[in-house]
Parts: structure tokens; sequence; C-alpha cells
């Protein structure tokens, strides 16, 4: 539940948990929390309490996540010290409270940059910078409703794991969304900010739709002012009117702030009074700072002179981002350019600053305020907008915010509802009390509801929505409109590869994932709020698209998730293939990793072989096409290309239903290499397809599954 009080800023994820890549992170948390808490069944507590799971998931996440969480120092080097020190380190793996209890406050330094020794013990190091972390981490699942405060798996999270089914609604079939975008969508329909005493609450996804039903194109700027600006403590009495004649910095400028009485006055301020209220969370040198700069303004009020103006104009250049950061709402907090040394006169013409009118206590004060709330609001803004992406129905592009199916929303959102839903009372609401909205497990937020469930649409209203969707599309049959606006969608990816990705670039991206030093260059080319394997997956599609002539639909087979904008999101679930493409007589799945040959056998051997035996199964007990799997990678060890051809002469039992069995199953390994080459095979793509289901069936044998019984039978005889 987010609670959050009159005048601050609503956080979806905690501090610790941000990240560019926030929704493929979102992924890789629960699949880690499933596997430490219902497979492992291991309990969520910590090790003073004699468990290691909160210890060991922050271990798990920091490995599979490196390249995100990059900052490891104090558990680095705890890490070392249990090499050294047995008993520190059966205490830890064993989880043994009472050992613990013994090593706790065993010491442990650290050389900061400046050279210098710093000392925690073995608690604080792990309370903060270890268990914390997994707290922090897990807590966005929270928030999102794919936890709950106990690190249970919820319902919706198990349907975003794919463990159990997402039926999709009449109104939410119409949408051109995947599983995974529909399960953010309802999560986010059904997201309230609550304000501190959890009755009052606020609804930023609904006013976010309402905003672009109302005004089709909004700048990102004034767009996350509103949505990000607004809180449970708001009563908007027009709200359409607010929304149509928004100026910028109007919610920034209705925020207001009471000055402390120690902070009302003239007299200068000493150290002690400044600190208290000029803090900074993350360095305590920017108080000092802060403080130097207040005694540098306060002189020059005072004094007016050359002298006082250079020592203000040095302290302000010397560290410019921080303070203005801190007090300059963002912006600078001077015109002056640096090195300019202006007369005292003219730099008073031109500044025309309230920190150089007087009261400059209570300006100061003020100004600290507003930027600490402008500060949150672009931070958080951030986070927020890397969220609505993961609908796939808000697009984000060149500074504006859109809705994707623009005509489609206007049909199957009412407006007059989604208002009604916006700002409110728990009490008000058919759910009486916040625990049954969003405390206990089976409470309403982490539950499975659909669109037409979360606004309560009666069955007229439906059908009147559907009649409109009809309207619009010239009178279609309902059941054949999602297949007309999915193809619309697929003509508009494909378009927007032709545009973005060409034959050459894709090439280009394809021979760079071998070299790991090009991973920033390669998210900065695709896309910033994906990790690199995600992105693999994405451009090894974007090659299979060329080197089938672009005959197949890309779009449908990702089962990653893409943005409104056709960014890639996050990567597939555990469940299914990176990418599996059906076409008419033949079925191909595409399984990408970056995982070097090593690391595969550990990694991807299980995975692979269980979603083509599945695969395989299915498609024989319904279409009979033809399944090929391709196994793509930079590079294979020996055995795993032996493996895999030897894979296809035993007959292999399905995962889901233990009494069926497949066999002559094909995994054909390409590296990076010879997929580009590839491409440039595109009229032979079906033809080297069957040469090499060819390759693999040439040598099946004919094998009897129950070899191995049959022989202990006489062995036991």
């Amino acid at each position: 539940m987010i609670k959050i009080k009159e005048n601050d800023v609503y956080n979806l994820v905690d501090t610790n948990g941000r990240c560019n890549q926030l929704i493929d992170t979102y992924t890789v948390l629960l699949e880690t929390l499933y596997e430490m808490t219902v497979i492992n069944k291991k309990q969520w507590e910590t090790l003073k309490n004699g468990c290691t799971t909160q210890f060991n998931y922050y271990e798990q996440v920091k490995e599979i996540l490196k390249d995100v969480y990059k900052k490891n120092g104090w558990y680095d080097i705890l890490c070392e010290e249990m090499k050294k020190n047995k008993a520190l380190f059966k205490a830890i793996k064993n989880g043994n409270a009472d050992e613990y209890e013994k090593v706790k406050a065993i010491p442990i330094t650290k050389i900061n940059k400046k050279g210098q020794p710093e000392i925690k013990t073995v608690s604080e190091i792990i309370d903060t910078y270890i268990e914390s972390r997994s707290r922090h981490y897990t807590n966005s699942l929270v928030k999102i409703g794919f936890a709950n405060n106990e690190r249970r798996i919820t319902d919706v999270g198990a349907s975003f794991l794919n463990l159990t089914a997402v039926n999709h609604d009449a109104i939410e079939k119409m949408l051109p969304l995947n599983t995974s975008n529909i399960i953010y969508l309802r999560q986010l329909l059904k997201l309230r900010i609550f304000d501190s005493s959890g009755k009052k609450y606020y609804s930023p996804f609904i006013l976010a739709l309402y905003a672009l039903l109302e005004n089709p194109r909004i700048s990102q700027d004034d767009f996350f002012e509103i949505i990000q600006g607004l809180s449970p403590y708001y009563n908007i009495s027009d709200l359409k009117s607010f929304i149509n004649n928004y100026q910028k910095d109007d919610i920034i400028k209705s925020y207001s702030y009471s000055v402390p009485t120690e902070l009302d006055n003239a007299n200068t301020l000493n150290y002690a009074i400044f600190s208290k209220y000029f803090k900074n969370g993350k360095s305590d040198k920017a108080v000092d700072i802060y403080y130097d700069f207040y005694n540098a303004l306060n002189a020059f009020i005072n004094n007016k002179d050359k002298d006082s103006l250079e020592a203000l104009l040095s302290i302000y250049e010397d560290n410019k981002p921080m303070l203005n950061k801190a007090f300059g709402y963002g912006s600078n907090v001077f015109k002056n350019k640096n090195g300019n040394r202006p007369a005292v006169s003219d730099f008073l013409k031109k500044e025309k600053t309230d920190l150089l009118s007087g009261q400059l206590n209570s300006t100061l004060y003020l100004r600290r305020e507003r930027s600490k709330t402008i500060d949150k609001l672009r931070e958080y803004s951030d986070t927020t907008m890397r969220i609505f992406k993961a609908t796939g129905l808000i697009s984000f592009d060149n500074g504006y915010v859109e809705l994707v199916c623009r005509e489609l929303c206007n049909c199957i959102f009412d407006k007059e509802i989604l208002k009604s839903h916006i700002f409110g009372n728990i009490k008000d609401a058919e759910i009486k009390n916040i625990s049954d909205y969003e405390e206990m497990i089976d409470s309403y937020y982490y539950s499975n509801h659909s669109l037409i469930s979360i606004f309560n649409y009666s069955d007229e209203l439906v059908e009147k929505m559907l009649l409109d969707v009809q309207s619009e599309f010239n009178g279609a049959k309902i059941v054949d409109i999602p297949q007309i606006i999915k193809r619309k969608r697929k003509n508009d990816f494909d378009r927007f590869i032709a545009k973005n990705y060409p034959e050459t670039r894709v090439k280009a991206l394809l021979g760079m994932f071998s070299d790991r030093s090009n991973d920033r260059t390669i998210k900065k080319e695709v896309c910033p709020d994906a990790t690199v394997p995600t992105i693999y997956e994405y451009v090894v599609g974007l090659a299979w698209y060329y080197f089938s002539n672009k005959t197949i639909d890309l779009l449908s087979s990702f089962n990653l998730t893409l943005s409104a904008n056709f960014e890639p999101l996050t990567h597939a679930g555990g469940g299914m293939g990176d990418i599996v493409i059906y076409e008419e007589k033949q079925v191909i799945m595409l399984e990408a990793t970056l995982m070097n040959a090593n690391s595969q056998k550990r990694g991807e051997w299980e995975p692979v072989l269980r979603h083509s035996v599945n695969l395989k199964i299915d498609e024989e007990n319904s279409s009979k096409r033809e399944v090929t799997t391709f196994f793509i990678a930079d590079s294979f060890d020996f055995n795993t290309i032996n493996i895999w051809k030897a894979i296809s002469s035993v007959p292999l039992q399905s995962s889901t239903d233990k009494d069926k069995y497949t066999d002559s199953v094909i995994i054909m390994p390409i590296n990076n290499d010879e997929l580009s080459k590839l491409m440039e095979r595109k009229n032979e793509y079906n033809s080297i397809i069957q040469q090499v289901r060819k390759l693999f069936l040439k040598d099946i044998t004919s094998f009897d599954k129950d070899w191995r019984d049959q022989f202990i039978r006489t062995v036991m005889i």
C-alpha cells in the first residue's frame, strides 16, 4: 500500500530498487522470489532470526542482474572476510541464529575513495547493505501487486509468471496487447495512492487515461506534472477544465509550505539549527556546502561589495550542480556565467532572485522545499513512465504522450466512469476498508480482476461499447475486430522496422553482442529501458524477420513484452520460448541467450529442451505442424552442439502432462555470425529449415523408452 503525506510525491518504486531496466527487473525479481519461497519453500526472514532467505535473495538477484545492480562494495568485502573466518562463514551460510549472534559484532574495514578506513560490524553490513536491499527490491513487487508484504506471491503475481491462466474479457480482447501488458494495465487501473489516514485515495493511471482522452497529445513535462504532482489531498471541482487549461508549473505553484518558527526570523542561523532543516539524506558534506552558500549569501546581502560577491560566486560555481538541485528548482540559481565577475550593481540588476531580497532564512528554506518537490517529481516521473509503458497503451515519443489506438480507447473507456474513479474515499467504494482492498493476500488489489470488473461495467454498457467499436470499424463483426486491430499493429510494426532497423543496422547490432563492453552502446542504440539479454532476444527476432524475407508475423511471435512504441521491455517468461513463429505448415521456435558456452550448460539446457518438447507435443495434439527449434548464441561448446543433436534420437516426456511423449525433437544451434549470414539467404528460408530437419531426422533409429525399466527388472529378478 502506498501512503503519502500532504505535499509529498508518491513513488512507485523504492530508491534502492530503481533502475532504467525496471520492467525487465520486475520479472527477474519475481521469478527469483518464486524460486526461493515457493519452489525451495523458504520463509522470507533474516539471519538474526535464523534464516538465510533475504541474504541469499540478494546474492542471487545481484548475480542475475549484475549489469543493473553494480554497487556491492560491502557485500564483496564481507565475502572476503567469510573466506578468512570459518565461524563467520558457517554462521551466515547455515542461517543459525545462535551462531550468528556470536559473530554479528565482528568489525569489518573498508577503505573509501579518499583512502580512509570505514568500519562497520557484520550485522550493520547485512542489515543495511544486503537484507535491506532485498526488502527494497521486493517492495517494488508489493507496490505493483505481484507479492504481498510478507513476500508471498499473489494471484496476480502467479499470472504474471504464467502459473495461472489470464482470461481476457470482451473489452480486453479488443486491445492489441499481450498478457503481460494486460496484467500491468489491470494493476495500474486498480492502483491507488492513499493519504496518511488510508481513507482518501488518488488513481494516477486512471487520471492519465482521462487526460489523454480529453487531450490527445500532451507534452511529457505537463503530463507528469499533473500525474505525478497530484495526490489524494487534492479536490479538483472541474477536472476537464483543469486538464485542458493546465499551464506549466500550476501544480508546483499550488504546493504550500509553512516556515518553521526557528527559521522565521532575520537572525543568522548557527550550524546546529541550519543542519536541522537543510538536510541531505545522501551526503553529510552537502549540508556543509549548503551552509557555506548560506553564509556567503548573508555576507553579500549585508555588504554588497566586490569581495562578498566574489566569495558568493566562487562557492556557487564550485558546487553548481548541487546548489542548483537544492535551491534552484533544477535550474541555475544565478544567471551569471561561470568566471564572469560583474560589478555589484550590474549583478543586482540582472539577478531578480528572491534570495537577495531579504528574509534569507525563510526564502532559502522555501526554495529548498520546492526544489526537493520538483526533484522528486522529475525523479519519480521517470519510474512512473517506465511502468506506464508496460501497459503497451501509452506512447512516449519525442517529448509527447499519446494513447495507442485512441479511437478504440474512446469506445471502451467511459470518461465519466473514469472521472469517478480518480479521487475518492475508500468508504465510498464497494470495498469498505483498506485491508480488504490491499493488505490481505486475497485482497482486491492482489487478485485477478479484468477491465470490465474493475470499472463494474454493466452488460448493457459493454454491449453499447462493443457497438461503438463496430461503428468505428465500419460495422465489422465483433469477433473479427481483434484480428483487424492486430493486423494494423503488425503493419505499424513492419513500418517501424523498415524505418528504424534496416537490415544493415540489424547485422551491425548482432555483431556487437559478442563483446560485452558494447553493452552501453547497445542500450543507447535500441532501448535504455531493457537489459542487454532482452535486447538480444529482440535483435535476434529482427534478424530472423529478414531471414524469412519479411514473411513472418514477428510482432505476434515475440514472447517478450513491448511498449506502445515497439521498444523491448522485458524478456519472455520462464514457461515459454523467447520467440515462437506460427506459420501455416510449420512452427519455428527461437531460443536466444547471451550466456557463454560454459554457462549455457547450467542455465539453458533444461528450459530450452522443456520448451521444445512441450511445444512439439502441443502441436502434435492440435495442428500437426512441424516444430523446429533454433538455439541462438554467440558461441557454443562442443558438448552443447552434440547433445542437441543426440536428443533428437530419444523419446522425451512433457513437463506439463507426464502421460505425453514425443520424439524427433530438433534443436539446431546457430551463432550470431551464422544468423547474420542467413539474412543474406532470405530466398532459401524454407529450404534451409527443411535441410536442418533432414540433417536431424536422418540418423534417428527406433528407441525403446522403457529400456531402463526392462534392464532393472532383469537384474533384480
